[in-house]
């Protein structure tokens, strides 16, 4: 029974991500983008998702505040450790996470939440090339699963009012890469022990922050952010957002904790099967042949990645 919880726990996380990328594509699609600037539409993934990692680590920093582990994130910040996952953070939330929205934004959840799941393929290249750590068999013959997967899941575009679908695409593998690059920087941290929900928090501020009041300047989008906070709705659907990003990242370290890094990356893959399923009953994204096999081949590659070492 305690196996079947651990094993819920994981599940719930690749669900709960998913149901995070329901939500920004729901807020995409509806009637209340149109009070932005026409110029400003086309990047607003990135103000929501300077926005959805804010209020994920507002989010984490409330659930720290009831462990009491609130006064353990600023000595972290002067460790070793903690500065790599500013570093990988940067990384992760400013290139990933925008990268992750606009793919979504650009292709839909249905065929960008799934290639973005390969970051265990692109972290298993890196650590290759630059930690030396080996590549067996098993594990080439994943990645190479996770190439055709890929290939097949984004070769039809779907129906739909997609002009932009495979600049989606490409923007859905760099966001892999990106998660790929971030997990291997916190591999090469220093041995320092610092606690997951601190270096969650951690990870989540620096991005939000750093997208909001960096990113969006520097491009000329702060407006975005300017009309976003005069918008109560709005702020509303990325609360939602930005508490689901929370809550799948809190139950995802907490299911590696519970049932071993590999397992517990695996579980949480799933949610390449959940955003096609989530896509299907909210979007009424259509159950293509070519979308059905990607998505299988993707998942389950990736979920063989994590058990390949």
């Amino acid at each position: 029974m305690k196996k079947i919880k651990n094993e819920f726990i994981g599940l719930s996380s690749g669900f709960i991500w998913a149901v995070n990328g329901m939500v920004l594509s729901l807020l995409m699609k509806s009637e209340l983008i149109k009070n932005y600037n026409g110029k400003i539409i086309f990047f607003l993934p990135l103000v929501f998702a300077g926005f959805n990692d804010l209020f994920a680590g507002l989010f984490v920093l409330g659930y720290n505040g009831i462990l009491r582990k609130l006064k353990m994130i600023l000595p972290a910040l002067k460790t070793n450790t903690g500065k790599w996952v500013c570093f990988a953070g940067l990384i992760g939330g400013p290139v990933g996470q925008c990268s992750y929205i606009m793919g979504i934004s650009l292709a839909g959840p249905a065929y960008a939440i799934p290639i973005s799941a390969l970051c265990p393929m692109f972290g298993t290249l890196l650590s290759f090339l630059f930690l030396k750590e080996k590549i067996n068999l098993k594990t080439f013959i994943c990645i190479v699963c996770c190439i055709v997967g890929t290939f097949i899941l984004s070769y039809t575009k779907p129906t739909g009012n997609y002009p932009y679908f495979y600049l989606g695409i490409l923007f859905s593998l760099l966001a892999s890469f990106s998660w790929g690059i971030e997990a291997t920087i916190v591999s090469f941290a220093t041995k320092e022990e610092l606690e997951e929900e601190i270096i969650l928090n951690i990870r989540e501020l620096i991005s939000g922050l750093s997208i909001l009041f960096i990113v969006l300047p520097v491009s000329g989008l702060f407006g975005g952010f300017i009309t976003t906070i005069q918008s109560l709705n709005v702020i509303k659907y990325l609360l939602f957002a930005g508490f689901f990003a929370g809550l799948s990242y809190l139950l995802y370290y907490k299911a590696m904790k519970l049932n071993g890094v590999p397992k517990g990356m695996a579980l949480n893959s799933t949610f390449s099967l959940w955003s096609v399923v989530l896509s299907v009953i909210f979007l009424s994204t259509p159950l293509t042949v070519t979308l059905l096999i990607g998505v299988v081949i993707v998942t389950i590659s990736v979920i063989a990645l994590s058990f390949s070492g």
